[in-house]
């Protein structure tokens, strides 16, 4: 499988969207939880899609691709990667519906918090990890 850029950018502006609705629905009094529920379960779904396909072909083919720059840049995204996992596990574990309800004001900070990571991440993926993904060879012959 051809691990494309542009594919990888749109799964990020697919998690954006999705962690915007997030956003505005956790501001949103009262909040309402079975929405924040189904947007929860769908960014977790997403996140953990995209991060797999990095994992199992990103990762691997900049650490073995030659270029020892891409490398170590890939090395320490996967590094960092474990303490934005380990955030995303807690946030998804801590608030629960009722959590929620009982604090709206908690898990809006929550959230915020959140969206700051993975936005933070997401924008360092693009301006410097993503660069460094080779371009598809065009078959002139085809």
């Amino acid at each position: 499988m051809q691990l494309r850029r542009e594919t990888l950018v749109a799964e990020h502006a697919e998690l954006l969207a999705v962690i915007g609705d997030l956003l505005r629905h956790a501001a949103r009094r009262p909040q309402p939880v079975a929405d924040i529920a189904q947007l929860r379960w769908r960014l977790s779904r997403l996140l953990l899609a995209h991060l797999a396909k990095e994992d199992r072909l990103l990762h691997p083919m900049l650490q073995r691709g030659g270029d020892p720059v891409a490398a170590a840049l890939s090395h320490r995204f996967e590094e960092e990667m474990g303490g934005l996992s380990d955030g995303f596990k807690a946030y998804m574990q801590d608030w629960d519906a009722q959590r929620i309800a009982a604090d709206p004001g908690g898990f809006e900070t929550a959230t915020r918090s959140l969206a700051t990571a993975l936005s933070d991440r997401i924008r360092r993926e693009e301006t410097q990890l993503y660069r460094h993904i080779p371009t598809p060879k065009v078959d002139a012959g085809a």
